[in-house]
């Protein structure tokens, strides 16, 4: 049995793998941005040995639940759930990123630079990666600020951008294996309506994740739907602009990756 970590599994699809790989007969925590999603969550999958609360567009509260998963213990899967697409601009407090793009990307460094290093790490990327601007120039929009933000852009550049820091945590953290996953386009909160994937195989690759079963060897390496290793965009194997995505994340949040 594995102990798993899940950020943002109130709803869709954390809330689902959580509640599949209880029943499979683990010990999954679950998180959510605020208590009253926690108390949702904690109902809707009553098998959780947990729902950690924190606001991942905050850094305070973002270093906060990663020391608050460290002191439960290591943990053999984390899946780096949480994201956002729509919203406005919404520059955050402490850091003054927009928050989509924190929640998408700073999230996902400052808690891989913070917590315990498990066996497996899952980013949750998207196929829009694909479709993003791969310059990686002022990927936290201090230049072009409010008035130039768009959200479609912003999240598929956010979505290249989490992939290339995952690829540089895979090169330099060693005996863990770093993927990242592209679940699906399905009908949640974020996919709407319209959305023509079924959830349930972008969950079968979370849980296939979660429990290990697979080469653990591989990391660096992209999934899609149905437990498939995917092709991405051969600009997020470019180890420069890896290079040049985590010093931007540097700067920021003033971590570093630990290696």
């Amino acid at each position: 049995m594995v102990r798993v970590l899940i950020t943002g599994s109130a709803d869709g699809f954390g809330l689902e793998a959580g509640r599949q790989l209880v029943a499979r007969g683990h010990t999954v925590y679950l998180h959510a941005r605020n208590q009253s999603r926690a108390n949702d969550a904690k109902a809707a999958c009553p098998g959780a040995a947990g729902v950690l609360v924190a606001d991942l567009s905050n850094l305070t509260e973002t270093r906060r639940l990663a020391e608050e998963a460290n002191a439960i213990g290591e943990f053999d899967a984390v899946i780096l759930n949480a994201g956002m697409l729509n919203g406005p601009f919404r520059k955050t407090p402490d850091t003054g990123v927009p928050a989509m793009v924190f929640v998408n990307v700073l999230a996902p460094y400052v808690l891989a630079c913070l917590l315990r290093r498990p066996k497996r790490l899952i980013f949750i990327a998207s196929q829009l990666h694909r479709q993003a601007d791969t310059s990686t120039e002022d990927i936290f929009w201090f230049k072009r600020g409010e008035a130039g933000f768009q959200e479609f852009p912003a999240y598929c550049d956010s979505k290249f951008h989490v992939m290339l820091i995952a690829n540089a945590i895979a090169r330099r953290f060693r005996g863990t294996s770093v993927v990242s996953v592209h679940p699906g386009w399905v009908a949640t909160k974020v996919g709407g309506a319209e959305a023509p994937d079924k959830m349930e195989d972008g969950v079968e690759t979370y849980v296939m994740l979660a429990e290990g079963d697979y080469d653990q060897s591989l990391t660096g390496k992209y999934f899609d739907p149905k437990k498939k290793l995917g092709s991405p965009l051969p600009a997020s194997e470019d180890t420069q602009l890896q290079d040049k995505a985590v010093k931007a994340c540097e700067e920021v949040t003033g971590l570093k990756i630990p290696t």
